[in-house]
């Protein structure tokens, strides 16, 4: 901190504040929101940028959520080396095999979608053609195997219909029945030898062979008699889009085992990471769970109870360990708690091909029920009626619950075994700064990245607005009424030295158009450079020195405010009014 404050040119600060800081450092957090790889982008090119000022080695904390946890692993695999985020990424390819790369231009997650380029044709493109007999048999025998398998493992008691077989709704995907697959596929056997169609044969031998290596992954977890779920899918996926170093490295490690593995942690040269999710337990909303590298818990009035990270998974009631148990904090299960996004973009899809032809519905059903997503109603006659609010998304499973019958604490979330936990934009709170927010953990600043999809794919504050509004109820929480994108980030709560300053950053439209769909899932070498250039700037204001400098003041704004002899800079004055709502 001193040495970026030593290297401004336009304001010149005192030695004695120089000791000061260097007597008790600031405590600044870093809250960043989800929105898919839009935010990872974003918000790497924002740690970058921060990173060459001196800046991110001034954290002290940096919460997460879905595209933000995204980068908070990214951070955790490479040991909190910078320069080092992003080099393992496979981002030229899809997260999850087989799902078509749409676009999705949202107002968020949740309450509403502007349009799609999604095509009814992409959905029902089955091309048999090109399939060898054996080959064809083979993989079906393989698939009906691991199916069986699935079966005789999977324990689902207390979930009911949530954990549905998704190898079974692979084969009926792929193979449906053999009366509608042997015709097409027999005309196809005359030219097998046809390039395109060798190559689609070769396109759906690795999407079959994709699932079954997840599977294969799940497994372990299963056979100890824990119930999975997609979200357990979806965290190895995000482990395997790491790169083969990482991945081999990673699997099956637990988050709470690389912080203690972790130099940069040991030495106290990493800020504490805080991965964020919600609770649907009872149909909750807006009760925040957290996971850092020692706890897992909330600070809800509901509950205010943690366990040890390292023994999630052990099964504990009334406060007393019946059997311990380790690695449940999986880092890519933990990852995907926080962001379920995918989740959202299947529901999507059924949603607005609902009212379409019957085989597409029955094709996207069938794509549903793939990742463990249940349409309600499907004893209906008209499978078409259905609505969105009738489908139930698959949440992650946290089972047994580390708080079950707590004594003195009676509440929802201490009467289920099984804690479910989502994406915290399935709430419409997309950025995790409740965690910093926290009085015991005296935080002084809070720099707030919104890469949300308010309008037209860019943030407007609402996400902001709706987190002030949960905290305070009482109050309505104003915003003001400003043109997006901002020339400068917004400070507010300056002069509230009870509270820490919040320091807003909003994406947006530097360099490059950088409201790409939350859904997007493939990002090529110049998208990725240009999204990362557009992250800095969004940092630094476009490397405008005026801004730089009043950064600084911002920065230690509550320093000032605790010093009775430090006098405040009159260049700090005049950012304070600029600066400060």
């Amino acid at each position: 901190m001193v040495e970026f404050l030593s290297s401004l040119d336009l304001v010149h600060f005192s030695p004695q504040l120089y000791h000061e800081i260097e007597s008790k450092p600031p405590v600044i957090g870093l809250a960043l929101s989800g929105g898919g790889y839009r935010s990872m982008l974003t918000g790497t090119g924002f740690i970058k940028q921060m990173s060459d000022w001196k800046l991110f080695d001034s954290l002290t904390y940096v919460s997460g959520l879905s595209g933000g946890s995204w980068i908070l692993m990214d951070l955790i695999t490479h040991d909190f080396e910078v320069d080092l985020m992003l080099t393992d990424w496979n981002l030229d390819d899809g997260l999850l095999q087989g799902i078509p790369d749409f676009v999705v231009r949202q107002k968020d997650l949740v309450s509403g979608i502007e349009e799609s380029d999604l095509t009814e044709e992409a959905l029902l493109k089955r091309d048999w053609s090109g399939f060898d007999n054996e080959e064809f048999r083979e993989f079906r025998e393989i698939l009906d195997m691991e199916v069986a398998l699935f079966d005789e493992e999977t324990n689902d008691e207390g979930l009911g219909k949530r954990s549905l077989n998704p190898l079974l709704r692979l084969r009926q995907l792929l193979f449906d029945d053999d009366d509608e697959v042997e015709e097409p596929l027999k005309g196809s056997l005359k030219d097998k030898n046809d390039t395109a169609q060798i190559k689609s044969w070769k396109s759906v031998k690795r999407i079959i062979q994709f699932y079954i290596d997840l599977h294969m992954e799940v497994r372990p977890k299963k056979m100890k008699g824990f119930p999975v779920s997609f979200t357990d899918y979806l965290g190895k996926a995000f482990i395997r889009n790491l790169g083969n170093n990482v991945t081999n490295m990673l699997n099956g490690s637990s988050f709470s085992r690389l912080f203690r593995e972790s130099k940069s942690f040991k030495d106290f040269k990493a800020p504490i990471p805080i991965v964020v999710a919600n609770c649907k337990n009872e149909r909750l909303k807006n009760v925040i769970f957290e996971f850092t590298p020692f706890e897992f818990g909330s600070w809800n009035p509901l509950l205010r109870l943690f366990v040890k990270l390292e023994y999630l998974g052990s099964r504990i009631r009334s406060g007393i360990a019946e059997r311990c148990v380790k690695n449940f904090d999986d880092v890519g299960f933990i990852t995907a708690t926080s962001s379920s996004i995918f989740n959202n973009a299947l529901i999507y899809i059924w949603n607005m091909t609902a009212k379409s032809s019957r085989e597409t519905v029955k094709a996207i059903k069938t794509i549903m029920g793939l990742f463990g997503l249940e349409m309600a109603g499907t004893g209906s006659n008209d499978v078409r009626s259905s609505t969105l609010d009738q489908i139930k998304a698959d949440y992650a499973v946290y089972h047994p619950n580390p708080f079950f019958n707590y004594p003195g604490v009676d509440s929802i979330l201490t009467t289920n075994d099984h804690l479910y936990l989502v994406d915290g934009g399935e709430d419409g709170e997309n950025i995790p700064l409740r965690p910093l927010l926290i009085p015991e953990r005296k935080v002084d600043v809070v720099l707030i990245l919104d890469s949300s999809s308010d309008n037209q794919n860019f943030p407007d504050g609402r996400k902001l607005k709706n987190v002030m509004n949960q905290l305070n109820p009482e109050k309505a929480w104003s915003f003001p009424e400003l043109e997006f994108p901002l020339e400068h980030p917004l400070a507010f709560g300056c002069f509230d030295k009870d509270h820490p300053l919040l320091l807003y950053f909003s994406n947006g439209q530097h360099s490059y158009r950088s409201n790409t769909s939350t859904f997007k899932i493939v990002y090529d070498e110049s998208e990725i450079g240009r999204m990362l250039m557009n992250g800095r700037e969004v940092f630094s204001s476009d490397f405008d020195e005026h801004h730089r400098n009043c950064l600084g003041c911002l920065l230690i704004k509550r320093t000032l405010d605790r010093s009775a002899y430090l006098s405040e800079p009159s260049f700090c004055r005049d950012c304070y009014d600029e600066y400060c709502f």
